[in-house]
């Protein structure tokens, strides 16, 4: 940690500026958090930092901090000050029992994330913070894998994905030793752990306000979709089912309903962009919803997407994202009728309201080599 306090409870922050002046004091270090005797360390390797000794059950101890992470609040908080803003570095919150790593303006709680941990614990901490009218923000301190066409992300770096009007779905994260803020932005889901994505750097040289203007001149832009082989893509299902899924729940109820996987209609199956909103795989929420309730109705009845969205809301496991509401998966339900939509399987009548055009039909032969 960077900050500790006297007996008299005077706050200090190391520094490469000030450590001759910390090394010159002959008064003893205490942690803000608990109470604990310090150690200043000043090596080659790491930043100027405070160090609990050893032994200590200090949750708030610095000894498991990666050079990363010291690094990067030490970065943030010489950014936002140079701006003009108020900045508390690790800010400890009695009556929450948190320690922000940044308290900016004293209603912003800025945490630096680089080690994987559940995220059930990121959702405990923002729900601690808002309880106390602050303002969570959190910041990834992950490399983003990528290869030629996509990114890939792991469930862990899903729960810091963020939505807005200029940049759709998109994730940040922070690298410090290159002084910067990256974005991948507009994603698309494109399978398993992969994303299509637009990206955009955003270096500290630059003011917030200068990377509010980048960020709003991004265009909407969004990547042609692709449109994949729907029998070449049901084989691939099929053998991906038949291998590694066999006696899955799914499976199960699909023999004892006297189902084929390979001739379900061609509308069941569909990988969409914001397929990454829930846990469950496409083939399984899109047979639930067609033999749940697409086949139940006839042609031309009417039906509102009320009904259509309970019947979703029963059969996924919504992500858990540190920024969405419960409600933010339905997103992909919509993007589910527009396609069907777009099949001519139903048509929007009127505002949340349907009609079925055609029933979804049984694939009887295969056509993929005739």
């Amino acid at each position: 940690m960077f900050t500790a306090k006297n007996r008299q409870g005077d706050y200090f922050t190391a520094t490469q500026a000030n450590i001759s002046h910390l090394k010159a004091k002959t008064d003893p270090f205490f942690c803000p958090a608990c109470g604990e005797e310090l150690i200043l360390k000043c090596g080659d390797i790491k930043l100027p930092h405070f160090a609990h000794k050893r032994g200590t059950r200090c949750r708030f101890s610095s000894e498991g901090e990666t050079k990363k992470h010291l690094l990067g609040k030490k970065e943030l908080s010489r950014w936002l000050l140079y701006q003009g803003f108020e900045v508390q570095l690790e800010s400890f919150l009695q009556t929450i029992n948190r320690q922000a790593d940044l308290l900016v303006n004293g209603k912003y709680a800025v945490e630096f994330q680089c080690s994987t941990v559940p995220p059930s614990q990121l959702l405990e901490r923002t729900n601690d913070y808002l309880s106390k009218k602050l303002i969570p923000i959190w910041l990834l301190g992950q490399d983003i894998v990528k290869n030629k066409f996509s990114y890939a992300f792991s469930n862990f770096q899903l729960c810091f994905i963020r939505k807005s009007e200029e940049l759709g779905y998109y994730l940040l994260f922070f690298q410090p030793e290159k002084r910067r803020i990256e974005c991948i932005h507009h994603l698309a889901h494109a399978g398993s752990k992969y994303f299509f994505g637009e990206r955009l750097v955003l270096p500290l040289a630059i003011s917030i306000k200068e990377m509010q203007l980048k960020i709003k001149a991004v265009k909407g832009h969004r990547r042609k979709r692709y449109q994949p082989h729907r029998e070449i893509e049901r084989e691939r299902l099929c053998y991906y089912y038949a291998k590694y899924k066999s006696r899955s729940h799914f499976m199960q109820e699909l023999y004892h309903a006297g189902f084929s996987l390979y001739h379900l209609p061609l509308q069941v199956g569909v990988q969409l962009d914001k397929q990454f909103l829930v846990h469950t795989a496409p083939v399984e929420w899109q047979f639930s919803l067609w033999i749940h309730f697409f086949d139940r109705l006839e042609v031309g009845e009417h039906f509102a997407y009320r009904a259509i969205a309970e019947r979703f809301r029963a059969c996924v496991v919504p992500l858990k994202v540190l920024t969405f509401q419960d409600y933010e998966a339905e997103e992909l339900l919509k993007e589910y009728l527009l396609y069907l939509e777009e099949k001519e399987i139903l048509v929007e009548i009127s505002s949340c309201n349907y009609r079925l055009k055609r029933k979804m039909k049984w694939r009887q032969h295969s056509q993929i080599f005739s």
